[in-house]
């Protein structure tokens, strides 16, 4: 009974210290105004982010997000959730344009599996000029009930058609509920490619149990 009681402390506490998420070294969850893991938001715009930045802004309307500006064509969106949930980012997108460089598609994908882990859902649709590319990792901070039953119910609902592939940077929060299901929580990445080089990279992190702490994405 010790022996087993010390085997699931310890898959508790390789639990507990999984890195979180990020994107522009900011973590899925992190609070507007509080602290996370010893980080406050500002202090990472300062300390990390500082030597890179151009703008920022706080906008409040329709909710509360961040719009930041960044060198090397990069732009991050934080979206924060209820004031009751903490304010707390539930999605955090970080867009960038590679119109111009030299970066072939599989070293992109190599880098978001190298960062992120080995996705769990891909989805592609590869042309003559044009291909596109949705990579889908659940959060490794969920327990593994919950990551089961996400994994299950992404087999029914992660089955985007071309059209759907190639649009998905353009989609809105409710449309990607439709296809990652409103208990979705990881890191999303969509890719394109024109003739072989990328053109363009979107790395979100979501949580749509918090995102529908300020918004509607399951209504007809």
């Amino acid at each position: 009974m010790i022996g087993l009681a010390a085997l699931v402390a310890a898959s508790h506490l390789a639990l507990a210290e999984e890195p979180r998420q990020r994107v522009m070294n900011i973590p899925l969850d992190m609070p507007l105004d509080e602290p996370l893991d010893g980080e406050f938001l500002e202090g990472i715009y300062q300390e990390k982010l500082g030597d890179v930045l151009r703008d920022s802004v706080l906008i409040e309307s329709p909710i509360p997000h961040i719009e930041s500006k960044f060198t090397d064509h990069r732009a991050l969106q934080l979206w924060f959730s209820s004031a009751e949930d903490g304010r707390r980012v539930f999605w955090a997108r970080l867009s960038q344009s590679l119109e111009g460089k030299e970066l072939r598609p599989q070293d992109a994908l190599t880098n978001f599996e190298a960062t992120f882990g080995k996705p769990d859902k891909i989805a592609e649709v590869q042309g003559d000029l044009g291909s596109f590319w949705i990579l889908l990792k659940l959060d490794p901070r969920l327990p593994e009930a919950r990551r089961a039953t996400i994994l299950k119910q992404l087999d029914a609902s992660f089955t985007p058609t071309p059209a759907q592939i190639a649009d998905f940077g353009l989609t809105d929060l409710r449309s990607r509920t439709r296809l990652l299901t409103p208990d979705f929580r990881g890191a999303v990445f969509f890719l394109t490619s024109f003739k072989g080089k990328v053109s363009s990279m979107q790395t979100d992190l979501i949580d749509m149990v918090r995102a529908q702490t300020v918004l509607n994405l399951t209504a007809p």
